[in-house]
Protein backbone atom coordinates (compact mmCIF):
# COMPACT_ATOMS: atom_id res chain seq x y z
CA UNK A 1 0.00 0.00 0.00
CA UNK A 2 3.09 2.45 0.90
CA UNK A 3 4.33 1.93 -1.90
CA UNK A 4 1.12 2.44 -4.28
CA UNK A 5 0.80 5.60 -2.39
CA UNK A 6 4.45 6.66 -3.32
CA UNK A 7 3.88 6.05 -6.97
CA UNK A 8 0.87 7.78 -7.23
CA UNK A 9 1.97 10.69 -5.69
CA UNK A 10 4.93 10.33 -8.54
CA UNK A 11 3.11 9.90 -11.48
CA UNK A 12 0.67 12.71 -10.60
CA UNK A 13 4.07 14.76 -9.65
CA UNK A 14 5.17 13.68 -13.73
CA UNK A 15 1.42 15.07 -14.71
CA UNK A 16 1.78 18.43 -13.53
CA UNK A 17 5.73 18.80 -14.64
CA UNK A 18 6.53 20.08 -11.03
CA UNK A 19 6.75 18.25 -7.59
CA UNK A 20 3.97 19.44 -4.82
CA UNK A 21 6.08 20.91 -1.80
CA UNK A 22 3.97 23.74 -1.17
CA UNK A 23 0.28 24.47 -0.09
CA UNK A 24 0.01 26.84 -3.84
CA UNK A 25 1.20 23.69 -5.53
CA UNK A 26 -1.84 21.73 -3.48
CA UNK A 27 -4.64 24.45 -4.47
CA UNK A 28 -2.99 23.97 -8.36
CA UNK A 29 -3.63 20.40 -8.10
CA UNK A 30 -7.27 20.63 -6.83
CA UNK A 31 -8.40 23.32 -9.42
CA UNK A 32 -6.81 20.93 -12.30
CA UNK A 33 -9.21 17.97 -10.49
CA UNK A 34 -12.06 19.81 -10.19
CA UNK A 35 -12.54 22.40 -12.99
CA UNK A 36 -10.71 20.81 -15.79
CA UNK A 37 -11.62 17.00 -15.20
CA UNK A 38 -15.00 17.62 -13.65
CA UNK A 39 -14.07 15.59 -10.59
CA UNK A 40 -15.14 15.26 -7.04
CA UNK A 41 -12.01 15.78 -4.10
CA UNK A 42 -11.91 18.13 -1.24
CA UNK A 43 -9.13 20.91 -1.01
CA UNK A 44 -8.35 19.28 2.72
CA UNK A 45 -8.26 15.64 1.12
CA UNK A 46 -5.50 16.72 -0.90
CA UNK A 47 -3.57 18.09 2.27
CA UNK A 48 -3.69 15.05 4.14
CA UNK A 49 -2.80 13.09 1.23
CA UNK A 50 0.20 15.33 0.48
CA UNK A 51 1.20 15.53 3.91
CA UNK A 52 0.09 19.00 4.38
CA UNK A 53 -2.73 17.94 7.31
CA UNK A 54 -2.49 14.91 9.82
CA UNK A 55 -3.95 11.96 8.16
CA UNK A 56 -4.39 8.29 8.26
CA UNK A 57 -4.80 5.65 5.34
CA UNK A 58 -6.56 7.85 2.45
CA UNK A 59 -9.74 6.58 1.63
CA UNK A 60 -10.55 4.52 -1.52
CA UNK A 61 -12.71 6.80 -3.15
CA UNK A 62 -9.63 9.42 -2.97
CA UNK A 63 -7.44 6.87 -4.76
CA UNK A 64 -10.18 6.09 -7.24
CA UNK A 65 -10.25 10.13 -8.02
CA UNK A 66 -6.52 10.35 -8.26
CA UNK A 67 -6.20 7.40 -10.83
CA UNK A 68 -8.61 8.81 -12.77
CA UNK A 69 -7.19 12.40 -13.09
CA UNK A 70 -3.77 10.45 -14.40
CA UNK A 71 -6.13 8.56 -17.15
CA UNK A 72 -6.44 5.17 -15.48
CA UNK A 73 -9.94 3.63 -15.41
CA UNK A 74 -9.80 3.03 -12.51
CA UNK A 75 -7.58 2.59 -8.77
CA UNK A 76 -7.38 -1.28 -9.76
CA UNK A 77 -6.32 -0.64 -13.11
CA UNK A 78 -3.59 1.85 -11.70
CA UNK A 79 -2.40 -1.21 -9.22
CA UNK A 80 -2.44 -3.81 -12.50
CA UNK A 81 -0.01 -1.38 -14.34
CA UNK A 82 1.90 -0.50 -11.60
CA UNK A 83 2.06 -4.45 -10.33
CA UNK A 84 3.15 -5.84 -13.90
CA UNK A 85 5.91 -3.05 -13.89
CA UNK A 86 7.20 -3.95 -10.45
CA UNK A 87 6.90 -7.51 -11.05
CA UNK A 88 9.03 -6.74 -14.61
CA UNK A 89 12.16 -5.09 -12.37
CA UNK A 90 11.52 -8.20 -10.11
CA UNK A 91 12.37 -10.54 -12.91
CA UNK A 92 14.94 -8.85 -14.31
CA UNK A 93 16.76 -8.27 -10.97
CA UNK A 94 16.48 -12.18 -10.30
CA UNK A 95 18.02 -12.99 -13.68
CA UNK A 96 21.01 -10.41 -13.63
CA UNK A 97 21.42 -11.87 -9.78
CA UNK A 98 21.23 -15.08 -11.35
CA UNK A 99 24.55 -14.00 -13.94
CA UNK A 100 26.54 -11.89 -11.10
CA UNK A 101 30.32 -12.91 -10.97
CA UNK A 102 30.15 -10.98 -7.12
CA UNK A 103 27.48 -10.04 -4.59
CA UNK A 104 27.80 -7.40 -2.49
CA UNK A 105 25.64 -6.31 0.16
CA UNK A 106 23.36 -4.10 -1.47
CA UNK A 107 22.06 -6.41 -3.49
CA UNK A 108 21.96 -9.04 -1.01
CA UNK A 109 19.54 -6.10 1.04
CA UNK A 110 17.27 -6.15 -2.76
CA UNK A 111 17.05 -9.87 -2.40
CA UNK A 112 15.66 -10.20 1.48
CA UNK A 113 13.57 -6.83 0.53
CA UNK A 114 11.41 -9.56 -1.99
CA UNK A 115 10.90 -11.98 0.55
CA UNK A 116 7.21 -10.77 0.71
CA UNK A 117 6.73 -11.38 -2.72
CA UNK A 118 4.89 -14.64 -3.23
CA UNK A 119 7.30 -15.59 -6.06
CA UNK A 120 10.03 -15.64 -3.71
CA UNK A 121 10.37 -18.88 -3.53
CA UNK A 122 11.05 -19.18 -6.75
CA UNK A 123 13.10 -16.43 -7.46
CA UNK A 124 15.51 -17.66 -4.40
CA UNK A 125 15.44 -21.33 -6.22
CA UNK A 126 16.12 -20.23 -9.91
CA UNK A 127 18.99 -18.03 -8.49
CA UNK A 128 20.61 -20.91 -6.26
CA UNK A 129 19.88 -23.69 -8.88
CA UNK A 130 21.91 -21.40 -11.67
CA UNK A 131 24.73 -21.30 -8.55
CA UNK A 132 25.06 -24.64 -8.81
CA UNK A 133 24.87 -25.38 -12.33
CA UNK A 134 28.28 -22.39 -12.74
CA UNK A 135 29.91 -24.49 -10.19
CA UNK A 136 30.20 -21.00 -8.53
CA UNK A 137 30.51 -22.67 -4.66
CA UNK A 138 31.83 -18.89 -3.55
CA UNK A 139 28.52 -17.60 -4.61
CA UNK A 140 26.46 -20.30 -3.03
CA UNK A 141 28.50 -20.03 0.34
CA UNK A 142 27.80 -15.99 0.29
CA UNK A 143 24.04 -16.97 -0.33
CA UNK A 144 23.94 -20.17 2.55
CA UNK A 145 26.12 -18.04 4.98
CA UNK A 146 23.24 -14.93 5.27
CA UNK A 147 19.93 -16.81 7.15
CA UNK A 148 17.72 -13.50 6.72
CA UNK A 149 17.64 -15.17 3.17
CA UNK A 150 15.64 -17.67 4.20
CA UNK A 151 12.80 -18.05 6.10
CA UNK A 152 11.52 -18.41 9.56
CA UNK A 153 11.59 -22.84 10.24
CA UNK A 154 8.74 -22.11 13.13
CA UNK A 155 6.28 -20.44 10.97
CA UNK A 156 7.28 -21.29 7.34
CA UNK A 157 8.18 -24.66 6.48
CA UNK A 158 5.82 -25.01 3.54
CA UNK A 159 8.13 -22.32 2.04
CA UNK A 160 11.73 -24.46 2.69
CA UNK A 161 9.94 -27.48 1.50
CA UNK A 162 9.17 -25.54 -1.72
CA UNK A 163 12.96 -24.31 -1.90
CA UNK A 164 14.16 -27.84 -0.83
CA UNK A 165 12.49 -29.92 -3.26
CA UNK A 166 13.25 -26.86 -5.72
CA UNK A 167 17.30 -27.54 -5.16
CA UNK A 168 17.28 -31.32 -4.33
CA UNK A 169 15.68 -31.89 -8.00
CA UNK A 170 18.81 -30.47 -9.73
CA UNK A 171 21.28 -32.17 -7.24
CA UNK A 172 19.60 -35.79 -8.24
CA UNK A 173 21.30 -34.39 -11.57
CA UNK A 174 25.21 -33.74 -10.43
CA UNK A 175 27.74 -36.16 -11.21
CA UNK A 176 29.80 -37.66 -8.56
CA UNK A 177 32.43 -35.03 -8.44
CA UNK A 178 30.24 -32.15 -7.70
CA UNK A 179 28.97 -34.38 -4.78
CA UNK A 180 32.56 -33.22 -3.74
CA UNK A 181 32.71 -29.89 -4.63
CA UNK A 182 28.86 -29.20 -2.25
CA UNK A 183 30.54 -30.56 0.99
CA UNK A 184 32.31 -27.00 1.22
CA UNK A 185 28.67 -26.03 2.37
CA UNK A 186 28.09 -28.14 5.15
CA UNK A 187 29.74 -26.37 7.67
CA UNK A 188 28.19 -24.76 10.13
CA UNK A 189 28.97 -21.37 9.00
CA UNK A 190 26.50 -22.26 6.00
CA UNK A 191 22.42 -23.30 6.08
CA UNK A 192 22.71 -25.45 3.34
CA UNK A 193 22.01 -28.80 5.33
CA UNK A 194 19.56 -26.86 7.48
CA UNK A 195 17.22 -25.55 4.63
CA UNK A 196 17.86 -28.43 2.19
CA UNK A 197 19.36 -31.11 2.92
CA UNK A 198 17.00 -31.51 6.61
CA UNK A 199 13.99 -30.48 4.40
CA UNK A 200 14.91 -32.93 1.41
CA UNK A 201 15.51 -36.18 2.85
CA UNK A 202 15.69 -38.23 -0.61
CA UNK A 203 15.43 -41.97 -0.15
CA UNK A 204 15.53 -42.62 -3.85
CA UNK A 205 19.18 -41.27 -3.71
CA UNK A 206 20.15 -42.63 -0.13
CA UNK A 207 22.82 -44.34 -2.67
CA UNK A 208 23.48 -41.11 -4.77
CA UNK A 209 24.05 -37.17 -3.74
CA UNK A 210 22.01 -37.55 -0.50
CA UNK A 211 23.91 -40.47 1.09
CA UNK A 212 27.32 -39.04 -0.08
CA UNK A 213 26.71 -35.41 1.47
CA UNK A 214 24.94 -36.68 4.65
CA UNK A 215 27.94 -39.37 5.23
CA UNK A 216 30.82 -36.14 4.77
CA UNK A 217 28.32 -34.28 7.53
CA UNK A 218 29.78 -36.20 10.12
CA UNK A 219 33.26 -33.87 10.09
CA UNK A 220 31.06 -30.88 10.24
CA UNK A 221 27.79 -31.19 12.48
CA UNK A 222 28.01 -29.93 15.53
CA UNK A 223 24.47 -29.49 16.78
CA UNK A 224 22.67 -32.86 18.90
CA UNK A 225 19.73 -32.69 16.69
CA UNK A 226 22.31 -32.86 13.35
CA UNK A 227 24.03 -35.70 15.18
CA UNK A 228 20.72 -37.21 15.68
CA UNK A 229 19.06 -36.64 12.40
CA UNK A 230 22.49 -37.96 10.39
CA UNK A 231 23.42 -40.56 12.46
CA UNK A 232 19.85 -42.18 12.04
CA UNK A 233 20.11 -41.32 8.51
CA UNK A 234 23.43 -43.27 8.06
CA UNK A 235 21.99 -45.95 10.53
CA UNK A 236 18.34 -46.39 8.56
CA UNK A 237 19.80 -46.58 5.23
CA UNK A 238 22.19 -49.58 6.27
CA UNK A 239 18.46 -51.60 7.42
CA UNK A 240 16.75 -50.44 4.14
CA UNK A 241 19.97 -51.93 2.41
CA UNK A 242 19.61 -55.09 3.98
CA UNK A 243 22.81 -54.88 5.85
CA UNK A 244 23.13 -56.43 9.22
CA UNK A 245 25.65 -53.32 10.58
CA UNK A 246 23.16 -51.25 11.29
CA UNK A 247 23.62 -50.09 14.86
CA UNK A 248 21.29 -49.21 18.64
CA UNK A 249 21.33 -45.65 18.84
CA UNK A 250 19.67 -43.76 21.92
CA UNK A 251 20.69 -40.74 22.09
CA UNK A 252 19.43 -38.31 25.02
CA UNK A 253 16.70 -35.89 23.40
CA UNK A 254 15.33 -32.82 24.63
CA UNK A 255 12.03 -33.89 24.30
CA UNK A 256 9.40 -31.64 23.36
CA UNK A 257 12.00 -29.08 21.61
CA UNK A 258 12.81 -31.91 19.26
CA UNK A 259 11.19 -31.46 15.60
CA UNK A 260 8.24 -34.15 15.72
CA UNK A 261 9.45 -35.73 12.55
CA UNK A 262 13.27 -36.73 14.22
CA UNK A 263 11.79 -37.60 17.12
CA UNK A 264 9.04 -39.75 14.92
CA UNK A 265 12.37 -41.34 13.12
CA UNK A 266 14.47 -41.96 16.19
CA UNK A 267 11.44 -43.85 17.75
CA UNK A 268 10.55 -45.58 14.57
CA UNK A 269 14.11 -46.94 14.34
CA UNK A 270 14.79 -47.87 17.73
CA UNK A 271 11.68 -50.24 16.71
CA UNK A 272 13.27 -52.08 14.05
CA UNK A 273 16.29 -52.20 16.68
CA UNK A 274 14.86 -54.10 18.93
CA UNK A 275 12.57 -56.17 16.84
CA UNK A 276 15.04 -57.06 13.68
CA UNK A 277 18.09 -57.14 15.85
CA UNK A 278 17.90 -58.23 19.36
CA UNK A 279 14.75 -59.74 18.71
CA UNK A 280 13.17 -58.09 21.95
CA UNK A 281 9.49 -57.52 22.40
CA UNK A 282 8.10 -54.30 21.44
CA UNK A 283 5.39 -53.55 24.06
CA UNK A 284 7.28 -50.84 26.54
CA UNK A 285 8.87 -49.04 23.24
CA UNK A 286 5.39 -49.14 21.66
CA UNK A 287 3.47 -47.61 24.64
CA UNK A 288 5.90 -45.06 24.65
CA UNK A 289 5.54 -44.15 21.28
CA UNK A 290 1.81 -43.84 22.09
CA UNK A 291 2.75 -41.61 25.00
CA UNK A 292 5.85 -39.55 23.04
CA UNK A 293 3.53 -38.62 20.32
CA UNK A 294 0.46 -36.44 22.66
CA UNK A 295 3.08 -33.74 22.97
CA UNK A 296 3.16 -33.44 18.97
CA UNK A 297 1.50 -32.60 15.66
CA UNK A 298 0.52 -36.22 15.17
CA UNK A 299 0.47 -35.58 11.14
CA UNK A 300 4.25 -34.86 11.96
CA UNK A 301 5.13 -37.31 14.46
CA UNK A 302 3.89 -40.54 12.40
CA UNK A 303 5.17 -40.04 9.56
CA UNK A 304 8.18 -42.19 10.40
CA UNK A 305 7.23 -44.53 13.02
CA UNK A 306 4.34 -45.63 11.18
CA UNK A 307 6.75 -47.73 8.08
CA UNK A 308 8.67 -49.03 11.57
CA UNK A 309 5.12 -50.33 12.71
CA UNK A 310 4.56 -51.88 9.12
CA UNK A 311 7.94 -53.21 9.26
CA UNK A 312 7.51 -54.97 12.30
CA UNK A 313 3.81 -55.93 11.52
CA UNK A 314 2.69 -53.77 14.52
CA UNK A 315 -1.09 -54.03 13.24
CA UNK A 316 -2.79 -53.42 16.71
CA UNK A 317 -0.86 -50.53 17.93
CA UNK A 318 -1.68 -49.45 13.86
CA UNK A 319 -4.89 -49.80 15.23
CA UNK A 320 -4.79 -48.01 17.94
CA UNK A 321 -3.11 -44.75 16.63
CA UNK A 322 -5.77 -44.67 14.34
CA UNK A 323 -8.76 -44.76 16.78
CA UNK A 324 -7.02 -42.01 18.77
CA UNK A 325 -6.34 -39.25 16.13
CA UNK A 326 -7.74 -40.14 12.64
CA UNK A 327 -8.54 -36.87 12.11
CA UNK A 328 -5.64 -35.71 12.96
CA UNK A 329 -3.92 -38.22 10.61
CA UNK A 330 -5.98 -37.73 7.46
CA UNK A 331 -5.69 -33.94 7.07
CA UNK A 332 -6.49 -32.70 3.55
CA UNK A 333 -4.15 -34.19 1.15
CA UNK A 334 -2.50 -31.07 -0.08
CA UNK A 335 1.41 -31.09 -1.69
CA UNK A 336 2.56 -30.71 1.85
CA UNK A 337 0.84 -33.52 2.97
CA UNK A 338 1.54 -35.90 0.26
CA UNK A 339 3.97 -38.26 2.10
CA UNK A 340 1.92 -38.71 5.60
CA UNK A 341 -1.48 -38.65 3.70
CA UNK A 342 -0.39 -41.71 1.75
CA UNK A 343 1.59 -43.25 4.06
CA UNK A 344 -1.23 -43.36 7.01
CA UNK A 345 -3.26 -44.89 3.81
CA UNK A 346 -1.08 -47.47 2.95
CA UNK A 347 -0.80 -48.10 6.94
CA UNK A 348 -4.90 -48.18 7.42
CA UNK A 349 -5.00 -50.70 4.16
CA UNK A 350 -2.92 -53.15 6.14
CA UNK A 351 -5.17 -52.53 9.36
CA UNK A 352 -8.54 -52.91 7.28
CA UNK A 353 -6.87 -56.21 5.58
CA UNK A 354 -5.77 -58.08 8.89
CA UNK A 355 -9.47 -57.35 10.25
CA UNK A 356 -10.88 -58.81 7.09
CA UNK A 357 -12.70 -55.96 6.20
CA UNK A 358 -12.16 -56.03 2.22
CA UNK A 359 -14.73 -52.86 1.68
CA UNK A 360 -12.77 -50.03 3.61
CA UNK A 361 -9.53 -51.49 2.87
CA UNK A 362 -10.72 -50.97 -1.16
CA UNK A 363 -12.08 -47.64 -0.21
CA UNK A 364 -8.64 -46.60 1.94
CA UNK A 365 -6.35 -48.18 -1.22
CA UNK A 366 -8.27 -45.98 -3.96
CA UNK A 367 -7.50 -43.05 -1.86
CA UNK A 368 -3.91 -43.37 -2.39
CA UNK A 369 -2.10 -40.89 -5.07
CA UNK A 370 1.16 -41.33 -5.29
CA UNK A 371 1.58 -39.99 -8.67
CA UNK A 372 0.76 -36.67 -7.87
CA UNK A 373 4.76 -36.12 -7.41
CA UNK A 374 6.46 -38.85 -9.01
CA UNK A 375 10.17 -36.51 -8.06
CA UNK A 376 8.65 -36.34 -4.60
CA UNK A 377 11.84 -37.46 -2.78
CA UNK A 378 9.98 -40.48 -0.76
CA UNK A 379 8.05 -41.40 -3.88
CA UNK A 380 10.10 -44.98 -4.50
CA UNK A 381 10.49 -45.34 -0.78
CA UNK A 382 6.37 -44.92 -0.51
CA UNK A 383 5.82 -47.31 -3.87
CA UNK A 384 7.48 -50.01 -1.61
CA UNK A 385 4.34 -50.11 0.96
CA UNK A 386 2.47 -49.18 -1.55
CA UNK A 387 2.90 -52.54 -3.19
CA UNK A 388 3.01 -54.50 -0.67
CA UNK A 389 -1.00 -53.04 0.31
CA UNK A 390 -1.86 -53.58 -3.19
CA UNK A 391 -0.59 -57.19 -3.55
CA UNK A 392 -2.08 -58.04 0.35
CA UNK A 393 -5.51 -56.53 -1.33
CA UNK A 394 -5.09 -58.54 -4.59
CA UNK A 395 -4.15 -61.26 -3.22
CA UNK A 396 -7.15 -61.37 -0.32
CA UNK A 397 -9.64 -60.25 -2.72
CA UNK A 398 -10.14 -60.87 -6.72
CA UNK A 399 -6.30 -62.81 -6.75
CA UNK A 400 -5.78 -62.07 -10.01
CA UNK A 401 -2.64 -64.04 -10.88
CA UNK A 402 -1.72 -61.48 -13.77
CA UNK A 403 -2.40 -58.45 -11.67
CA UNK A 404 0.06 -60.24 -8.76
CA UNK A 405 3.01 -61.00 -11.26
CA UNK A 406 3.10 -57.36 -12.33
CA UNK A 407 2.92 -55.96 -8.65
CA UNK A 408 5.80 -58.44 -7.63
CA UNK A 409 7.68 -56.96 -11.57
CA UNK A 410 7.07 -53.26 -10.27
CA UNK A 411 8.12 -54.18 -6.41
CA UNK A 412 11.25 -55.62 -7.79
CA UNK A 413 12.15 -52.76 -10.08
CA UNK A 414 11.46 -50.39 -6.97
CA UNK A 415 13.88 -52.53 -4.96
CA UNK A 416 16.59 -52.51 -7.85
CA UNK A 417 16.14 -48.24 -8.30
CA UNK A 418 16.72 -47.64 -4.34
CA UNK A 419 18.83 -50.81 -3.53
CA UNK A 420 16.54 -51.34 -0.51
CA UNK A 421 16.91 -55.14 -0.08
CA UNK A 422 14.89 -55.39 3.05
CA UNK A 423 11.47 -55.24 0.50
CA UNK A 424 12.39 -59.01 0.09
CA UNK A 425 9.65 -61.36 -1.78
CA UNK A 426 8.25 -62.53 1.64
CA UNK A 427 7.72 -59.09 3.19
CA UNK A 428 5.49 -58.51 -0.53
CA UNK A 429 3.70 -62.01 -0.39
CA UNK A 430 3.26 -63.15 3.30
CA UNK A 431 2.65 -59.84 5.00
Amino acid sequence: MEYMIKQLKQDINQKLGFEIRRQADVRYLHQAIVLENNFKIGFNTLRRFFGFLPAGAPQLQTLEVLAKFLGHASYSDFLNIINKDQNWFHWTFINDFENFQSIDPSQIQQLVALKSHPDYVLFLSYIIKTFIRRNRIDLLKTIFSNPTIFFDISSQNKELEKLAYAVGGLLRTLPKNRYIELEALLSDTYVFKKYILDFHVDYTHFNGYYGYLNTARFAHDTHPDQRIFINLIKNYHLFLAGKSNFEPYQPEVMSPKMFPVLHGRLLGYQLLIQHFKFKQPLHTLLLQIIKTGKQYSKILFYIEVFPALIFTKQIETLETIFKLYDKNLFVNPTWQFYTSHNVYLIAHVLVKLKRQNYKDAIYSFNQINLNVSPSNSYYHYLNLFYCIAAYQLEKHTTANSDTLFQLQKDYQSLVKITGFKRFNLTLLKKY
